[in-house]
Parts: structure tokens; sequence; C-alpha cells
């Protein structure tokens, strides 16, 4: 049969075994490893979310300004000589492009005093006609004379 040899180192050093890793290590070291990846994925999401819920703020935002700042037409009734005669009036941006939707006039408005001018030129003053208006309507009224006629 067959004898084992011990080996032997010289001056009588035995040589080092590895010592085994408890298991338990192992378990909590995956165990921490699985937390941190939870805590980062839930950051990470918190973030995203803060993110979308601060770009939807931000675009309602514009909107809404946008809304304000954007004039919006108005309905109004206007009389000369006993004709009487109802347009939609819009602004324009600015003061500039303002325009009836229903004339080819260009219209010049001094809503504060009620009249409004209908000009066939606007830089020569003696093509304009006068014309006061006797009622201002809203947006929604404007709206619907628009989908009515």
């Amino acid at each position: 049969m067959s004898n084992n040899i011990k080996k032997q180192s010289l001056l009588g050093k035995t040589p080092q075994r590895k010592k085994p890793t408890a298991p338990t290590n192992k378990r909590k070291a995956l165990a921490q490893a699985n937390v941190t990846q939870a805590q980062t994925q839930t950051a990470s999401s918190e973030l995203a979310e803060t993110k979308k819920s601060r770009t939807g703020i931000i675009v309602a935002g514009v909107i809404v300004f946008t809304i304000l700042v954007i004039p919006k037409p108005q309905l109004l009734t206007y009389e000369k000589l006993g004709l009487v005669t109802q347009s939609v009036y819009w602004p324009g941006l600015f003061g500039y492009g303002a325009m009836l939707f229903d004339s080819n006039l260009q219209p010049n408005a001094d809503l504060a005093r009620n009249s409004l001018y209908l000009c066939q030129n606007n830089k020569q003053p003696d093509t304009c006609q006068k014309y006061r208006v006797t009622e201002q309507a809203g947006f929604f009224s404007a709206l619907q004379k628009l989908i009515l006629d």
C-alpha cells in the first residue's frame, strides 16, 4: 500500500493553509449590497419623479402665462347713423396686427372712449370712418359668434 508522505519545510515550519471564510459573512455582504442597490434605485426614482413634477409645473406655468399675456378676441357692437353691426375684434399682439374678422378695413380702436375707427389706409386719416362702440362682450361671446357665423 501507499504511504502518505508528509511534506516538511526547512527550519521546521509547516506550510500555511488558507482559512475558510464563513458563509455568514458572504450572506451579510450580499444583503448589504442588495440594500445599497435598493437605496440607490429608490433615490434615483425619487429624483426622476421630482424632475418630472418640476417640468410639469414649469410647463403649466408657461401655458398660464401665455394665456394671460396673449390678447383675446372681443365681440364689439358698434353703430353709425343708426346702422348697428356686431363684429369680432382682435387687438393683435402688442398693438400690431389688430383686425376685425369680417372686414377688410383696418381697425383702430379706442375702447376707453367707446370709439372705433375703420380705415382703408392707416397712413391717410381722411380714409377713416368713426363708429361708436355700444357694447363689448368677452372671449366666449366672440367664440360663439365665430362658430355660428
